[in-house]
């Protein structure tokens, strides 16, 4: 397992909180690729810690998805699975399409200047290319963010919490460009019908970003993935051959 080389945890969060968000990042950054396997002895010699905490944020990231915990002990971070990446874009659409719907009413000035410096970020992004720092944001990350805040319903947080790092790997994952730029100006048209205290309207336009930007990104994504495990089917295929012929 190919651990980051960052420095040891700190003593200012507690340490299992340290060590969940270590991995947390580094799944979701993609440093730890999906299907890596995750040794206990690497990880308490790279965060610095017993195998206690380690345990317990790998049994928290297994929770989120984002890791596997295999028969014999074994560990690994969970593949990106595409029919279980479609159904949670469906059940967190659903979920924003509501928070927006309710939030847009409550916007204050500050959260109305942040959507757009977001919005300008995103079409900045779909003319220039979409950097790997920004990929898992769109909509996804910050701009959602702001409704969620301001709406401040515990569940939504815990359950954005929960979920959405999954899909901020994939979206990070993703090789292609086409749904960021089909995103970008559904996000402006977002923004614009929260200014105009639109909540309908800003509403629909997270629904077609779901169905629009966000269904392009998985599908690009699904072509890839196919294409790496009909490559590894092959490889494997290739190989029995080999050790049958020798």
């Amino acid at each position: 397992m190919p651990v980051p080389t960052t420095e040891s945890v700190t003593p200012r969060r507690l340490i299992r909180d340290e060590v969940f968000l270590r991995l947390l990042d580094a799944i979701v950054d993609g440093d730890l690729a999906p299907g890596e396997q995750l040794h206990d002895s690497e990880i308490e010699e790279w965060v610095g810690v017993s195998r206690t905490p380690v345990r317990e944020a790998l049994n928290q990231l297994a929770a989120m998805g984002l890791v596997e915990v295999l028969p014999q002990k074994r560990t690994r971070v969970a593949p990106i699975d595409i029919p279980r990446l479609r159904a949670l874009i469906e059940t967190l659409g659903a979920i924003y399409v509501s928070v927006v719907r309710d939030t847009v009413p409550l916007l204050t000035a500050g959260d109305l200047a942040e959507l757009d410096e977001f919005a300008e970020r995103a079409e900045a992004d779909a003319r220039n290319g979409v950097s790997d720092d920004v990929r898992q944001s769109h909509l996804t990350d910050s701009l959602l963010n702001i409704y969620v805040r301001r709406l401040d319903n515990k569940t939504i947080a815990r359950l954005s919490t929960r979920h959405v790092p999954e899909l901020s790997r994939a979206l990070k994952a993703t090789p292609s460009l086409r749904g960021f730029e089909l995103g970008a100006p559904i996000i402006r048209e977002i923004v614009a019908a929260s200014h105009r205290g639109d909540p309908d309207a800003a509403a629909d336009g997270v629904r077609r970003y779901w169905d629009i930007a966000l269904t392009a990104l998985v599908d690009d994504l699904a072509d890839t993935v196919d294409d790496r495990d009909a490559g590894s089917d092959t490889d494997a295929r290739a190989g029995a051959a080999a050790q049958k012929a020798g």
